[in-house]
């Protein structure tokens, strides 16, 4: 046989789609769009979509969208996302070429690690996420985790984006669906910002904005979004349908829909600030029909995930992706399987972006301890992601000669160097070993976990705000409640 060239490194990857299968998938959005339409509640929006050759029913507020609109928002989204670090050094670049990890959304509730109670999420919960994922070096980006219950509730949106500007030089990505707010966002971010000034070349947060399944666009939230964008934050476009409640019982149906929601929110951003960059959110999930709750994990999450990452890549949109959540509501082995699962699959789908660190009970609360489970799961994913090494000096026959049958490769000075290289994982929190090891120190893995917590909280402090920061951002949030009030 002849001799064949080293391939180099292989990495493995999972897809899903086939060309026909995307080609498919889109034309039935398009056909979607523009026969059963989605509902515009924003006459902002109607009003750009009418001018750019919408049908609009003012009365329904029905939008039938057609399939050359749909392509020209495609066109105009960058491919490339840059979520920019306030700290400069941990800017997470959505290029395809790395995938960014950070928290799940807007947890109500919180499992005080130091108690064991569980109870309405405050901000100093959601400030102590924050300085655990500035802290840990798998995270890549905050986001909006646990809802400041104890702020203003007219400004409770705006609080937590100041407060994970405050808690990490990680960029910042969380909500903001009142439009009367964007001013004092943009001032809060302005003032978080290297030198004092917003830069939308450089965006320290981003916003999630969420459709309304059915097929519906949230007039104030919608209104904020295209405001924002304006302004070059990047826009999170994220549809939340539930398979069998505000999406069709069938996997292909909820593709569908919430491709199309996605779309439709596409269109209207790019009429208002054509270019503005965009992120796609690979993620649907399903009503349990036995218990009538959301289903964020199990089989049809992994499926969705799959085909909507791939949906959005092959757009050439960067996209997010969910990952470690869970429907457990402790940590246990579902907890382990859902999030660890979802996180791989996510990871070798190269999902620019993928959330749920930290939490449980289908997102609806954070647990600290699990931030620091969740992290060794990352750089577990990320190793599997590296794939395999495949040339002469990885295969070793020289070494293999000279240890020869019979002998070990643990004194061979490669062996020391490629583990110094970081050839094999080394575990952190989880363990290896003897079981007579562990039995002679039994320490559960969350009390392991917690006690990174208790040391990351007592030792670690997130890069410093400019000079008057806090000041200015205090203000804003002030403002913003009073105008508000």
């Amino acid at each position: 046989m002849p001799e064949a060239s080293a391939p180099g490194r292989l990495a493995p990857r999972v897809s899903m789609l086939t060309d026909d299968a995307f080609v498919y998938v889109h034309g039935q959005t398009l056909e979607l769009l523009a026969t059963v339409g989605v509902r515009f509640a924003s006459a902002r929006a109607r009003a750009l979509l009418r001018e750019a050759g919408a049908r609009v029913d003012d009365d329904s507020m029905v939008v039938r969208i057609p399939a050359e609109l749909v392509e020209r928002a495609v066109a105009s989204a960058p491919h490339d996302v840059l979520l920019a670090a306030r700290d400069g050094e941990h800017d997470a670049l959505l290029d395809r070429s790395r995938t960014f990890v950070g928290h799940d959304g807007m947890g109500a509730m919180t499992m005080d690690h130091r108690t064991g109670e569980r109870r309405p999420s405050t901000d100093q919960d959601l400030y102590e996420a924050c300085v655990v994922a500035d802290a840990l070096d798998e995270l890549g980006f905050c986001w909006y985790v646990a809802t400041p219950n104890d702020a203003v509730p007219a400004v409770q949106s705006l609080q937590g984006i100041v407060t994970m500007l405050r808690g990490s030089g990680k960029h910042a990505q969380g909500d903001l669906s009142d439009p009367l707010l964007v001013p004092y966002a943009l001032e809060a971010a302005a003032a978080a910002s290297p030198g004092g000034v917003w830069d939308p070349a450089r965006p320290v947060f981003s916003i999630v904005y969420c459709p309304v399944s059915p097929l519906q666009h949230d007039p104030e939230a919608l209104d904020a979004a295209m405001l924002l964008a304006e302004h070059g934050v990047p826009i999170v476009v994220y549809s939340l349908a539930l398979a069998g409640a505000t999406a069709p019982i069938t996997l292909a149906g909820t593709i569908v829909q919430t491709n199309a929601e996605i779309l439709s929110g596409l269109v209207a951003l790019q009429l208002a600030a054509p270019g503005s960059p965009f992120v796609y959110v690979g993620n649907s999930s399903i009503l349990d029909m036995k218990t009538s709750t959301y289903g964020a994990c199990g089989p049809e999450a992994l499926l969705f995930n799959l085909a909507l990452t791939e949906m959005g890549h092959r757009y050439g949109f960067p996209v997010l992706s969910g990952g470690l959540s869970s429907d457990a509501k402790e940590l246990c082995m579902q907890s382990g399987y859902e999030g660890g699962t979802m996180a791989l699959l996510s990871t070798l789908a190269h999902a620019d972006l993928f959330v749920g660190v930290g939490m449980l009970d289908s997102a609806q609360f954070l647990y600290l301890p699990k931030m620091v489970l969740d992290a060794e799961v990352v750089a577990q994913c990320a190793h599997v992601a590296r794939g395999v090494q495949l040339d002469d000096e990885s295969v070793m026959l020289e070494v293999s000669a000279r240890i020869g049958p019979g002998g070990h490769f643990l004194g061979a000075r490669e062996t020391r160097s490629f583990l110094r290289r970081g050839e094999h994982y080394q575990l952190k929190v989880f363990q290896r070993g003897s079981y007579e090891a562990w039995r002679a120190q039994p320490v559960p893995e969350a009390e392991r976990a917690t006690a990174v917590v208790d040391d990351i909280l007592a030792t670690h402090r997130p890069p410093a705000l400019p000079v008057g920061a806090e000041e200015r951002m205090a203000a804003a949030v002030a403002a913003a409640a009073e105008g508000r009030g």
